[in-house]
Order: structure tokens, then C-alpha cells, then sequence
């Protein structure tokens, strides 16, 4: 809805990064993640992270395209001082074993479907604890777009 349509607009700030982020995914799209700047991994990372697990829970999280930057996430929550969901994020991959998820959905999506009973407590214990958070990652990557160059 437009300004003048009752609604309340959202801050500059939080749009710029909405535009940001989406702007992230598009070169995504098209480039790849390794052809991504630094802050485009993290935007790209973040985004999809918070937007996945929010929406639909780690393990569909994991069988879904938004599961393929994974790998990325906790480093990417670190950098814009998300510490307590970059753990998380980090024990979700954890469940994969050490080597973590793999970055190709089909083969990500396999082992998901094969997780036991303890894996998939695991993860809905995590699921558990990203919806109890008191970090705000969303104000978290606003700061950190904010500070950027």
C-alpha cells in the first residue's frame, strides 16, 4: 500500500535494506553465490536464512534452494554481530556432521529425508530456540548495511 492509502510506510533505512537484500538475490540469480561481494553473501545469506527457518523450519529450510547458502550462514550472522543465531545456525548445519550441509539441494534434501529420529529433534529443538531469540537479526543487518561504504 502507498503512503496516502492509511497505511504506515516503512523506515528509509529498513527499505534500503529490503532493496538491498532483494538486489543481493537478483545477483545471485544471475551470477552465482561465489561471484557475490562480500556484503552480497551476507545480505543473500541472512536474508534467506531468516526468511526460511521463519517460514517453514530448518529441515525444509535445508531441503529448499534457500538452503544452499547454508554453509555461509553462521559466518554471515557473525558478521553483522548476530552471534546467538549464528550458533544456532551453526548447530543446525552441525546435524549434517562436520563436513555440515551440502551446497547442492538434491543431495541436502536426500539426507534430510534420511535424518533419525534424534536429527529431527535437533533441529525442531533449534527451531525452538530461533523463534525464542530476543536477537533482532533483521535490526542487526540494518545496522550493519548502515555502516557500510
Amino acid at each position: 500500500m502507498g503512503c496516502g492509502s492509511g497505511s504506515v510506510p516503512k523506515s528509509s533505512a529498513k527499505m534500503n535494506t529490503d532493496i538491498a537484500a532483494q538486489k543481493a538475490l537478483d545477483r545471485l540469480a544471475k551470477a552465482g553465490f561465489e561471484q557475490l561481494t562480500d556484503l552480497d553473501k551476507i545480505l543473500a545469506a541472512v536474508w534467506t536464512f531468516e526468511a526460511g527457518v521463519a517460514n517453514r523450519g530448518f529441515a525444509r529450510y535445508f531441503s529448499s534452494s534457500a538452503g544452499d547458502m547454508a554453509f555461509h550462514v553462521p559466518s554471515a550472522l557473525r558478521a553483522i554481530g548476530a552471534v546467538g543465531t549464528a550458533e544456532i545456525a551453526a548447530k543446525a548445519n552441525g546435524v549434517f556432521g562436520a563436513s555440515g550441509p551440502p551446497k547442492d539441494k538434491k543431495k541436502r534434501a536426500a539426507i534430510v529425508r534420511s535424518f533419525d529420529d534424534d536429527s529431527r529433534k535437533m533441529l525442531q529443538a533449534l527451531e525452538t530456540l530461533f523463534y525464542e531469540s530476543e536477537e533482532n537479526v533483521d535490526d542487526l543487518l540494518e545496522v550493519y548495511l548502515n555502516r557500510k561504504p
